[in-house]
């Protein structure tokens, strides 16, 4: 994963052109990484993106560009990796698998949370680290777009939700077994 942030930086706006009879190629277009009006504006004048491709060209840019992925691919790194040692715990043997992987679980829920409110957090800081190389200047943009992560802020709090019960239950088990 840190390849692939590194990456993100390093060639900011990299996709495949696919088609023509000749494969795919790579291609490097960091405005791809703007809003849909932003990039019109620029790709409508041949000095505004030849003005935004020497910003992002520059090295101070792009290694805010590495930072500013690592906003996004970390928490979706953790998740990965919290989910995938839950899903090793639970692949055990012995009694208690389901015991061992629930914090495990717990901790990819809050890694998923982490994940979902990161994603403005990245596009505003992404938005506004390009801006400097936009026709209207350097900006602070807010990007905040409830509805792409409403979804999946309320999946991450219901399974935290769920989690949370299962851990409660457990509990409430081995108290029981006490006590009888």
């Amino acid at each position: 994963m840190p390849i692939v942030i590194a990456a993100a930086g390093l060639m900011p706006g990299t996709g495949p052109i696919c088609g023509g009879g000749y494969g795919c190629v790579w291609n490097v277009r960091a405005a791809t990484l703007l809003p849909e009006e932003s990039r019109m504006e620029i790709e409508m004048s041949p000095p505004d993106r030849a003005r935004f491709d020497a910003h992002v060209a520059r090295t101070d840019v792009r290694i805010g560009l590495t930072g500013i992925a690592a906003i996004d691919l970390l928490p979706f790194m953790a998740l990965l990796g919290t989910v995938g040692i839950a899903l090793r715990r639970l692949g055990g043997s012995g009694a208690d698998t389901l015991e061992r992987a629930l914090p495990w679980l717990r901790r990819a829920s809050q890694a998923a949370i982490v994940w979902m409110l990161a994603g403005p957090v990245h596009q505003s800081a992404l938005e506004t680290w390009l801006s400097p190389g936009m026709p209207s200047g350097f900006r602070i943009i807010t990007t905040i777009l409830l509805a792409p992560i409403a979804g999946g802020l309320l999946i991450a709090f219901a399974a935290y939700a769920a989690i949370w019960a299962v851990e409660a239950a457990l509990k409430a088990r081995r108290d029981l077994d006490r006590f009888v």
